[in-house]
């Protein structure tokens, strides 16, 4: 400060906002201001009124122009006299290059060398501040040749500082860029604009390109002809990706949301609905503007407002990620829509939530087919009546309701009469019809509260609440002469006539209602020994000394077979219809009599069950075929051999033991069995089912769901079965060609089966159209009388002409 005080013009600093902090004794000769006086003044104090404005717009020209004020104007001395000053000010930085105030000299007089040292000191200030300038800076050439470069411009451009002064900023400016940032250079040297910002993208010597933010000032000499541009370049690369890469976000997100198929809205935490998609427009009946005025609680079903404030509150309280909920909305006609929502909360950074996210299907046609699903898991497809499942339910309930209330129903098991003769010999098509008659004609007998059902074949079952013995036998009665008034053409005058159970139920039984079927069933079996056609009611004393002696004999004939291997087995083909080339066949149970005839399973496995020998026949049927197994792959041959499990079996925890002794005995590979088990002996007990299925799939072997369709109820249960194929229930395939239920069925089957990665039989196939209609479901094995019946062994694979094309 020596130095300056000895100047002979006026020099003075000034912080940033233009106060004094120091002044020469030259200085306050030239405006008679006292030095101390003007530490308290700024810097506009002794500009001369007049010219004050046009300091101050010249001053800012050359602030926005990036170059140092210099202007002759007049100081208004204390005295209120005037002198005309020749002023120069530049900026004082730190050595972070923030201005921290400016350096001025002024004089009336020819300024001395001393002078250009000072202002050459403050250039240098500006341009040590030009040089470290955290971002680009230039000064720019009218041509666009580089004229003078900091530190960080190269570093942007990727261009050293050499090589980028002899290119021109139009050689590394992006050609799609070029012509706007030469229009705007064309209206500031034109003097239209007097300075411009743009972002604009550099082409990298690398060839990358690096978006930035460009300021360009023009400086012109005293006269205002142009000298230089002085241009600020600043890397926003960053923030242009970033930018770009939340609008992308955005605008698939804003895509997703107008385009999804399914109803999408943003909604307050009030409940108001601030943004819908066409599609929730499209299930509610309102148009966009509507639902945008109206809150979810206007197109709530009344009766689902509670559980949704409920769910609502305890997402909104971060109990739960979501809410998700089946409910209904109010269509702008006025009909129910149900629908499937699901809400998230979208929350701020403090965690408070500022708006919810909500989607929205309409489930109508789901609901619809989850009801007919539903009916088909409580009814019998060919004759609508209860299925076993149901009736077997209803009877638990009335069993339950007769406890409570001390009061006597009945049960009737009914069966037709030779009806395996009618079906085999005059076909399936005529059974079918008769099934469907006597249905008919046993509910036109009933009263509407009893329960009526189809148990599967030609078995049906009655549920009499509230009766009495006398009136049960009576209604037995009614139902027998209602069976035998059914007249079908195809019969070809044959009568029809049923035997029918009756077990009573009264206050003191403790009987369950499985146990009060088997009742009802044996007497039933009674009646037919008695002679067919009539009516047996079920007497717990005399069967137990007398009746049963019939039971215990066909046991005792059992027990016999088995014990002198007088069990036979037969083999039906299975055939493949997606080119497995593996052979595969079903085994199936015959017992032998004593003159030499073969007896269907049907006579004697329902006294086996009843006399708990089924799992020692079952035992007997698994070493047999894995002997048969072990001498096919001695053979070299590779066979799949279908084995049937009885419930009992499957929840014996002996025989998954006995399947692995005997496979490792005879040193046969698992891979050639399959275990078939039906589902709903499966679902008796799901937990030893699923140890089975886990267990022999241990060792290779295959796990069947058989009969599969009878119980739509028991799909709950595919997810805890490691099972490998799924045996369509027959009653679905007769008559697939006619039916669009059944063909409904048989292909929601495949379509589960196929999502689980698993494969399907048919069974029942008896025709050329039926195993074709098979095959365009994508059903992977057939079979039926059409493809092969059953033969004994030794074990054949025959050759099919009939099948090549079929």
């Amino acid at each position: 400060m020596d130095q300056l005080a000895k100047l002979p013009i006026g020099v003075y600093e000034t912080d940033r906002a233009g106060r004094f902090v120091y002044v020469n004794e030259q200085w306050s000769e030239l405006t008679g201001v006292d030095p101390e006086a003007a530490l308290s003044a700024d810097w506009a104090s002794v500009v001369h009124p007049e010219d004050r404005d046009r300091v101050v717009a010249e001053w800012t020209r050359n602030q926005e122009e990036g170059r140092p004020f210099s202007l002759e104007y007049r100081y208004l001395r204390a005295d209120g006299s005037a002198v005309w000053v020749w002023c120069r000010a530049v900026q004082l930085t730190d050595d972070r290059g923030e201005v921290t105030g400016y350096l001025g000299t002024c004089s009336d007089t020819v300024v001395s060398p001393t002078v250009d040292r000072a202002l050459e000191e403050a250039e240098s200030r500006f341009a040590n501040a030009f040089e470290e300038a955290p971002i680009g800076m230039a000064l720019v050439g009218l041509d666009g040749s580089f004229l003078r470069v900091n530190r960080a411009l190269p570093e942007i451009v990727g261009y050293d500082s050499q090589t980028l002064l002899g290119l021109t900023f139009q050689d590394i400016t992006h050609p799609d860029d070029l012509e706007a940032d030469l229009e705007l250079v064309r209206q500031v040297v034109a003097g239209d604009l007097r300075s411009y910002r743009m972002e604009k993208r550099y082409v990298r010597a690398d060839g990358e390109h690096r978006w930035v933010l460009l300021s360009v000032s023009l400086v012109r000499d005293d006269s205002g002809e142009p000298l230089y541009f002085v241009s600020q370049i600043e890397d926003i690369t960053e923030r242009r990706r970033s930018e770009d890469a939340l609008r992308e976000a955005e605008d698939r997100f804003r895509s997703a949301f107008d385009d999804a198929p399914i109803g999408m809205a943003i909604r307050s935490v009030e409940g108001c609905f601030l943004r819908v998609n066409p599609a929730l427009c499209e299930i509610t009946g309102y148009s966009r503007e509507e639902l945008e005025a109206m809150t979810y609680r206007s197109i709530t079903h009344p009766d689902d407002l509670s559980r949704d404030e409920r769910g609502y509150n305890e997402v909104m309280a971060g109990h739960t990620a979501h809410y998700r909920a089946e409910k209904r909305y109010i269509h702008a006609d006025g009909h129910v829509i149900p629908v499937d929502l699901s809400a998230t909360v979208v929350r701020n950074a403090e965690g408070e939530p500022l708006h919810v996210l909500t989607q929205v299907q309409d489930i109508t046609e789901r609901k619809r087919f989850e009801g007919q699903l539903q009916y088909l898991a409580d009814h019998d497809s060919l004759t609508g009546l209860f299925n076993r499942r149901r009736f077997e339910e209803e009877l638990t309930r009335e069993l339950h309701a007769g406890e409570r209330y001390h009061t006597t129903l009945a049960v009737l098991a009914i069966d037709l009469d030779d009806f395996k003769y009618i079906n085999d010999s005059l076909g399936h098509s005529i059974g079918d019809e008769l099934i469907t008659r006597v249905g008919q004609a046993l509910r036109t007998r009933l009263r509407r509260t009893d329960v009526l059902a189809r148990l599967g074949g030609d078995e049906f079952a009655v549920v009499l609440p509230r009766t009495s013995e006398q009136a049960a036998l009576t209604t037995a009665e009614q139902l027998l002469a209602a069976v035998g008034a059914v007249d079908l053409v195809g019969l070809g005058g044959r009568k029809v006539a049923a035997s029918i159970g009756v077990s009573m139920f009264g206050p003191d039984s403790r009987l369950t209602a499985e146990e009060l079927l088997v009742e009802a069933d044996i007497a039933m079996y009674d009646a037919k020994e008695a002679g067919r056609g009539r009516t047996v009611l079920y007497d717990p004393e005399e069967d137990r000394e007398e009746r049963m002696l019939s039971r215990m004999t066909w046991a005792d004939r059992i027990r016999e077979a088995l014990a002198n291997d007088a069990f036979v087995l037969h083999a039906q083909p299975v055939l493949s219809l997606r080119g497995d080339p593996t052979p595969r066949s079903e085994l199936l149970l015959r017992m032998l009599g004593e003159n030499g005839d073969v007896i269907p399973p049907a006579s004697f496995l329902f006294i086996a069950e009843r006399f708990e020998l089924v799992q020692e026949i079952d035992r007997w049927v698994v070493s047999r075929a894995v002997a048969i197994l072990a001498a096919e792959q001695a053979a070299g041959r590779d066979v799949v051999l279908c084995v049937n499990l009885s419930a009992k079996s499957v929840t014996d925890p002996v025989l998954p033991e006995h399947i692995e002794h005997e496979l490792r005995s005879r040193g046969a590979d698992g891979r050639g069995l399959c275990f078939e088990v039906t589902e709903t002996a499966a679902v008796v007990n799901i937990d030893r089912a699923r140890q089975f299925a886990e267990h022999v799939g241990e060792l290779g072997c295959e796990f069947a769901l058989d009969d599969f369709g009878a119980g739509f109820a028991s799909f709950y249960y595919l997810k805890h079965l490691a099972f490998d194929l799924l045996k369509i229930d027959g009653e679905f395939v007769k008559d697939l060609t006619t039916s669009r239920t059944n063909q409904l069925v048989v292909k929601s089957v495949v379509d589960i089966a196929r999502g689980l990665g698993k494969r399907t039989i048919a069974e029942f196939v008896e025709d050329a159209e039926t195993l074709g209609l098979l095959r365009g479901m994508g059903v992977d094995f057939a079979q039926g009388f059409y493809i092969a019946k059953p033969a004994p062994l030794p074990l054949l694979q025959p050759a099919l002409p009939h099948l090549e094309r079929a």
